[in-house]
């Protein structure tokens, strides 16, 4: 697995679409402290530019195996990053075409496996997995392909245990970000900081996806006003990146998070994106427009939902929950979800979708779940715990 490909495979299973979180910016205030210097990178636009001239080339060339193989990887990046959800479907596409073309590659199989996890069919993207260590692939590349959907299904203790420790940058944000979900986080920022200090690449990207995670481990840890500043230096180093986005529209004014957004639909179709924008409409009074980008998102949520319905479950749960306003539909996605793959944001979901229908006995199993699965419960675990007084 390329170094870049634990990156995106956290960011698909976890990190990628608006979880809610947050609060607004009356109760933020400004971030108590400055992050340690951002390492220099290339601008966002030649790194975009390079990135769409390098996918473009691939489609180009794809009678030539180097040029097929390094296509579905591609589209996970810009999808993972600029919130294009039509690179989803080709990488898709293109990865089991690939894989019926050179069912003994390895390194093709692998890929495959990455994209099943990208669209959370987990069980797929294992049997995959299975069959490219089966054809030698690397056994690094193996185990961080394993670790990161043990993750993202409640299987954290099996995680720690497989997980490779390389020592690049991007590989110990990874790594950072797995321990703060197992409970440590004070290791976990020892090594988003070494990786920021030992930062020596080009791409805007990768730095900017360290400082993302390094924002959703503080949210986990409810240290909020940290949370904003990472994202914050997400966003200098990409200011396309869809989904830091969606979460610093949170802490920002209205105003200034829909300029935020604006920068984002440049190229994203995200369903995400076009929710946070509603809420900021909704923040700023301009109740027409948040109505009609309300609209936009459901229909780009029951697009994706009709297409890859494992993917976009918890996210379309969430956006009932809220603007959506559809409680039980909320509460069907969720409890799905949290089946397919029981992580701490799915589990979370279900629960408050609960609550919200008012039904005790949803509300107990998502509780009853919560404790089966090996992660413990960081940002949720009030919640969690306030709901568990009544399942007794």
């Amino acid at each position: 697995m390329k170094r870049t490909s634990t990156a995106l495979l956290l960011c698909a299973l976890f990190a990628c679409r608006h979880e809610g979180g947050g609060v607004s910016a009356s109760e933020a205030g400004p971030p108590p402290f400055k992050p340690s210097p951002r390492p220099a990178t290339q601008s966002s636009t030649i790194s975009i530019t390079n990135l769409d001239g390098e996918i473009e080339e691939s489609r180009k060339k794809d009678d030539v195996p180097l040029f097929r193989h390094r296509l579905p990887d591609k589209l996970l990046e810009r999808a993972s990053y600029l919130g294009t959800t039509a690179d989803f479907d080709e990488a898709d596409k293109t990865s089991e075409k690939n894989a019926s073309l050179e069912a003994g590659d390895a390194s093709v199989v692998l890929t495959r496996a990455h994209v099943l996890a990208a669209l959370h069919r987990f069980a797929d993207a294992l049997v995959a997995i299975d069959r490219a260590e089966a054809q030698g692939a690397a056994g690094d590349d193996v185990k961080r392909s394993r670790a990161t959907i043990f993750l993202a299904t409640g299987r954290c203790a099996e995680a720690a245990k497989i997980w490779p420790s390389i020592p690049y940058a991007i590989d110990m944000a990874a790594r950072g970000a797995m321990e703060q979900r197992l409970g440590h986080p004070e290791l976990a920022e020892t090594l988003f900081e070494r990786g920021r200090l030992e930062f020596n690449d080009v791409s805007p990207m990768k730095l900017a996806w360290m400082d993302f995670e390094r924002a959703r481990a503080f949210e986990r840890e409810g240290q909020n006003a940290k949370a904003r500043a990472y994202l914050e230096d997400a966003l200098e180093a990409l200011p396309e990146y869809a989904h830091a986005a969606v979460h610093a529209a949170t802490y920002e004014p209205p105003d200034k998070a829909i300029a935020m957004l604006e920068v984002v639909e440049k190229r994203s179709d995200d369903p995400d994106v076009f929710a946070a924008h509603a809420d900021a409409f909704r923040r700023a009074r301009r109740d027409a427009e948040a109505r009609a980008m309300t609209a936009r998102a459901k229909a780009r949520i029951e697009d994706e939902l009709a297409k890859h319905p494992e993917a976009f479950a918890d996210h379309a749960a969430r956006f009932f929950l809220g603007g959506g306003a559809d409680v039980k539909r909320a509460l069907d996605l969720a409890k799905a979800a949290a089946g397919r793959a029981p992580s701490e944001e799915t589990l979370e979901v279900w629960l408050l979708a609960a609550r919200a229908a008012s039904s005790t006995t949803e509300a107990c199993a998502a509780v009853k779940a919560a404790d089966a699965t090996t992660c413990p419960l960081r940002g949720s675990r009030a919640t969690f715990d306030e709901a568990r007084k009544a399942c007794k």
